[in-house]
């Protein structure tokens, strides 16, 4: 296993058709190199990085290489987890989760197999009433993310999916620290979609409880992001809130708004997302017409 690091550099050097000397230059010997890519010894982490620079190769690149042309365990596991909350698949969950408590048993000293498993428990309490997270599992959860200075895409993950278990004083401290605790990784362009995303539970939160005026402070701090025009997905779901605020101050045409957004994503075919948004247009549909009745 110590030579496999060496033999996927190997790999990706001769992919790109370069020499020893090309990729060495001034950083490295060939000599040493050569001896990595051979498993007789090791690189320091700035020789390793400049070389890497010199072929051109990013390290999530050089990192899906070393990882068999596969994501990594913990991205793969997010997805997982998100498409499952999508599509509702509660057996799915269930299965996520006891998958977690037995990786939560058989490591009892590991942190993140317990944090995954209240994850995946607030996740399949979304979906269903009847299933609770534990106090005691929130208070870790958070004191868990009080205690890292920075958060990095871990940290954003664990707040993300466990938006819906904290009250709204707890999620406007959490959500303000959490600005100021992604200065070293929030130009990140994986980063800063959790950040945005972490930012809109937040505000749909906030909006559902009528905390319009938290709604409001982080809407305006979206505002301020200026997401790029690729990020078509997140400037759908900013200009839903918005609209969703909106019709919760008191204008009740930003219904109509709100369904525009929904059948743009239903165009496009996001029929995971568009279906939490269908389902909350339609609870608001009720209350107008019960409102009208009185």
């Amino acid at each position: 296993m110590e030579q496999l690091p060496g033999k996927i550099f190997k790999v990706i050097r001769e992919s790109k058709n370069m020499s020893l000397k090309e990729v060495a230059d001034e950083d490295i010997s060939v000599a040493q190199l050569s001896r990595y890519e051979r498993g007789i010894s090791g690189m320091t982490v700035d020789a390793f990085y400049r070389c890497l620079k010199t072929m051109s190769v990013s390290l999530d690149e050089f990192e899906y290489v070393f990882n068999n042309y596969s994501q990594p365990d913990d991205l793969v596991f997010s997805t997982s987890l998100a498409d499952a909350y999508l599509s509702n698949n509660v057996l799915k969950l269930e299965k996520m989760f006891k998958t977690c408590q037995k990786l939560e048993k058989e490591h009892p000293n590991k942190k993140n197999y317990r944090l995954n498993r209240i994850v995946v428990r607030a996740v399949l309490s979304y979906c269903e009433d009847s299933i609770k997270v534990s106090k005691k599992d929130i208070e870790f959860l958070t004191d868990y993310l009080f205690s890292v200075e920075e958060w990095g895409r871990y940290e954003l993950w664990l707040f993300t999916n466990s938006v819906g278990l904290l009250t709204v004083a707890t999620l406007e401290t959490f959500a303000s620290e959490m600005i100021s605790r992604t200065q070293f990784y929030h130009k990140l362009p994986e980063n800063r979609k959790r950040i945005l995303q972490m930012l809109l539970d937040v505000v749909n939160v906030c909006i559902e409880q009528d905390h319009l005026q938290v709604a409001m402070k982080f809407l305006n701090y979206i505002d301020n992001t200026n997401i790029p025009e690729t990020d078509l997905y997140e400037r759908i779901l900013t200009k839903y809130h918005k609209a969703y605020y909106l019709f919760k101050a008191g204008k009740s045409t930003a219904l109509e708004d709100m369904k525009e957004c929904l059948n743009i994503l239903e165009y496009l075919e996001c029929y995971g997302a568009g279906q939490k948004l269908k389902r909350q247009i339609a609870d608001l549909e009720v209350q107008v017409a019960d409102s009208q009745k009185k």
